[in-house]
């Protein structure tokens, strides 16, 4: 008689908390980034909706603070995705976006000559103390959504009272990997804006800007040219830009400048720039104000 065959057991699938739950300080620069990257997919796939349209936020185009029916981050999900943010960006790794921007810092104020304290706001920090070699001359107030650490802030930059005095405004903002997690286009243009007004009014100001190299490169309704015009609308000129052509993330510069009179057509809403399936669908959209 044949010995009778155990059935084989289910395995339950495991939720997404669990599939990019926090790594130990160990874990490899590429098990991380493939980790995250999972994350990014199921957000995609979260805003996409039962449409299935993927794209690097959801396709509406209000303005509202919260809209109706849009995406919910999960709290736990991002606190797991940050913990691995922090492996992939840790110091020995060389995934800090400071790298990029303390450089350019400096070399502006070579130029200038200045011996001026800088006051940085950084939305989205991961790491609190990605400027702590820089204290002497650079005065950070490190923000995020989901604060990992006492001295992050825990602060939505949607909600952050606009400055009315010199005393609140600031001299450079860092928004790094944050713009892409914007629900709708229209919210960007909206993030883009009040970066602008959270700033000294003059030409020395500036906004360090780091997206996912594909929401520039690899877009239905952005090329970088049309990212420059966006911006020039805004009240921003790109000074310094950094990326490879098969990376995956690029960092630029923008000086503070006086918004454009009026805004140009084509922004007001999604069109198409370039075709392709294989284009994702991230845009920026601005509205009349």
């Amino acid at each position: 008689m044949a010995p009778s065959r155990s059935k084989a057991r289910k395995t339950r699938k495991a939720p997404l908390v669990s599939s990019i739950a926090a790594a130990p300080p160990s874990i490899s620069r590429a098990t991380a980034q493939a980790r995250i990257s999972d994350f990014h997919t199921s957000l995609k796939r979260k805003r996409a909706g039962p449409n299935g349209s993927a794209e690097g936020g959801s396709d509406g185009d209000a303005g509202s603070s919260r809209l109706k029916g849009a995406p919910e981050i999960d709290h736990e999900a991002l606190d797991a995705y940050q913990k691995l943010s922090r492996a992939g960006q840790g110091k020995q790794r060389g995934g800090d976006s400071s790298k990029v921007l303390v450089p350019w810092l400096q070399e502006l104020r070579a130029a200038t000559a200045t011996k001026a304290k800088i006051r940085m706001l950084e939305i989205g920090a991961v790491q609190h103390d990605n400027y702590a070699n820089q204290a002497s001359w650079i005065d950070n107030t490190p923000i995020d959504l989901h604060s990992q650490h006492p001295d992050i802030l825990e602060q939505d930059f949607f909600v952050r009272l606009i400055p009315t005095t010199e005393e609140q405004r600031f001299d450079i903002i860092s928004c790094s990997l944050v713009l892409n997690f914007v629900e709708t286009p229209a919210r960007r243009g909206t993030m883009l804006r009040l970066m602008h007004q959270h700033l000294h009014p003059r030409p020395t100001s500036l906004l360090f800007l780091v997206l996912p190299l594909p929401c520039v490169e690899n877009s239905r309704y952005l090329t970088r040219s049309a990212l420059v015009e966006i911006m020039a609308d805004i009240g921003f000129e790109l000074l310094k830009e950094r990326f490879k052509p098969s990376g995956k993330v690029g960092y630029w510069l923008w000086a503070w400048r006086r918004p454009r009179e009026g805004v140009d057509r084509r922004w007001r809403k999604k069109v198409i720039i370039n075709e392709g399936k294989k284009r994702n669908n991230f845009a920026v959209t601005l509205e009349d104000e």
